[in-house]
């Protein structure tokens, strides 16, 4: 149905979707190739450890395959890929309408794209869509994202790049850290709450930091972006 859009396969898309009863969420995976897709990788040392390769990604095979082709036809032929993708948005609506729910679409769940700065005829996928909930995890410090109303960001945090831990102090919005084990109660003073019960992040409340427990090869990382507690 989706050429792009995944509303099934995620673990915690589904999880979210379980759990609320006001909004139905989908995401969308395309593969962190370059730094046109993840400008961060390698700065914050995410690559190895990066989701791409979990899940049901590490079993099928077709799956890099399919994301591959989407991540080709973004960087080769962004205009093809944005009405695809805008048509895809358009059918989750629909989608939602008839479940009675409010959409809420992942765009980046394995990239780090700065959607706000993609436009078509003018006007950027946010001003597109005002009924959708867009939300994403990023990387990116320094994202001007104010003045969108429908879209949240929660930002990952990294050791490994000392001066990119130093963000820690200046983001506006809450933070996600990757905990070897058990969460803390705290992290530098900050309230940590569950991250894994659900991928709706913009229902997390304010001045949070959202513990996420390594799964996959990141449980044996060493370079400082999974923190050991």
């Amino acid at each position: 149905m989706y050429k792009l859009l995944t509303v099934n396969g995620n673990t915690k898309i589904e999880k979210g979707n379980n759990l609320s009863d006001k909004f139905w969420s989908c995401i969308m995976h395309l593969r962190p190739i370059n730094t046109k897709i993840c400008p961060f990788q390698n700065i914050a040392k995410c690559k190895a450890v990066c989701l791409d390769n979990s899940g049901r990604a590490r079993v099928f095979p077709t799956i890099h395959k399919a994301r591959d082709r989407k991540t080709r036809l973004f960087l080769d032929d962004r205009e093809t890929f944005m009405q695809q993708l805008y048509s895809d948005i358009e059918k989750f609506i629909r989608a939602c309408d008839r479940k009675g729910k409010k959409p809420a679409i992942r765009l980046n769940g394995t990239s780090d794209i700065q959607w706000e700065t993609i436009k078509v005829d003018g006007t950027h996928v946010f001003d597109k869509f005002p009924e959708v909930q867009f939300y994403d995890y990023t990387k990116i410090p320094n994202r001007k994202v104010e003045g969108i109303s429908n879209y949240h960001l929660t930002w990952s945090y990294s050791e490994a790049n000392e001066k990119y831990a130093k963000y820690f102090d200046s983001i506006p919005y809450n933070t996600a850290v990757v905990f070897r084990k058990d969460l803390p109660k705290t992290f530098k003073g900050v309230k940590v709450i569950d991250g894994d019960k659900s991928d709706m992040r913009f229902l997390d409340e304010s001045n949070s930091i959202v513990g996420l427990i390594a799964k996959a090869e990141a449980k044996t990382d060493e370079s400082g972006f999974v923190i050991d507690n």
